[in-house]
Order: C-alpha cells, then structure tokens, then sequence
C-alpha cells in the first residue's frame, strides 16, 4: 500500500484507484490457504513498469504491481544481501516483510481509505472461485492489520490469523523486536523506499 501510493498519481492515474489498491493486496490470501500462490501471482521478472500501465483492468493491473515489486524488492535485498543480517530462522521472509511494514506504516497517513475500500468485495475477486468468506476474511484482517502501526500485539495477532503455529508466531515476534535493532538493516530498507520509483523505471 505504501509504496503504491508512493506511485501511483505519477503511473497509474487512469485506474480506478480502488479497484487498483485491492488487487495489490489480494494477491497475499494464499497466505490461508485457499488458493495457490501461483494463482494471484504473476512470474518473477517477466514483467516491467509498462505492463502494469497497459492493463486494462484496475484490479488485474494492481495484481501484477504486487509481483513487478516483489520482484524489484527480492532483487535490491539480493543486492543488498539482508538476509544475511536477520537472524536465523525459516521465517526470514516474514521477519523481514513485517519491519517493513513498521518503518513505512507513517509513511502515509490515509489508511482510512485504504480500510474503506476494503468494504467491498471485487467480482474480479469472485472470478478466482475462493469462497467469499475466505475473501471477507482476508479483507478483515488487512482492515485491523492497517487500523494501526504493527507493534508486538498486532504482528502476533496476524500471525495468528494466518495460522502461524504458536511457536511460530512467538518466533516470528521476538526476532522482529530483534531485527529492528539492527541500525543497518532500517537503513537498507529506508533506501529501497527512497529510490522506488527509480528502480521501477
């Protein structure tokens, strides 16, 4: 959500800002489960910033904005080998994903309207024959997961609804109180969020 408002006046102004800002984070419910990932996920490095433009449809166009950053994103960390500096653990990514999300949450102050728009389901949504409570569902938890910057209390309570072990969502809470110490890692993380738009371009 971030760093798709961080654009998205400059790039993708002819979309239906709604329908756009839901496909970016759809893409993430086989996270419980009900579909695979390859279903709402488009293949790493096949697509560029003019693909995403020339999609007709908003929330098919915010489908592949999620996985053009995930593959710009994967590739500066690459770069930047920070996995190397998050303690070991199977939940790396996770660990990693969610002080993202930390450092960037007051980054932009209308996650009202990013709730608001979360109200409503998609038929596009439909289309990918997921039961609609599995979609009312993820809606909710992305509505109280934006309701406030993730503190200890919030990460628990999303790796929970994702249906994290308990042992995992301990883990999962305690090494990104850890990680968060680590002066050069929020500084890495700070420059992928400065030179976004370079990097898409």
């Amino acid at each position: 959500m971030v760093l798709t408002e961080k654009v998205f006046d400059k790039f993708f102004s002819d979309k239906k800002r709604k329908d756009f800002y839901i496909g970016t984070v759809f893409s993430d419910i086989g996270y419980l489960g009900v579909v695979d990932r390859q279903s709402t996920h488009f293949p790493l490095q096949e697509l560029k910033l003019e693909d995403v433009k020339k999609e007709q449809n908003s929330f098919t166009a915010g489908l592949k904005f999620h996985s053009l950053v995930d593959d710009i994103r994967e590739r500066f960390i690459e770069s930047k080998n920070l996995y190397s500096l998050i303690p070991e653990s199977k939940y790396k990514t996770q660990i990693l994903k969610l002080l993202e999300d930390e450092l960037y949450y007051d980054k932009i102050s209308n996650w009202d309207e990013f709730i608001k728009f979360l109200e409503d389901i998609l038929p596009e949504e439909r289309s990918f024959n997921i039961k609609e409570d599995d979609i009312k569902k993820w809606h909710n938890i992305l509505q109280n997961y934006f309701s406030r910057k993730p503190d200890k209390q919030v990460r628990k309570g999303l790796a929970k609804e994702l249906n994290f072990s308990e042992e995992g969502q301990n883990e999962i809470v305690n090494l990104v109180e850890q990680t968060r110490l680590n002066e050069k890692i929020g500084q890495i993380i700070e420059e992928f969020h400065n030179n976004f738009e370079s990097f898409l371009i």
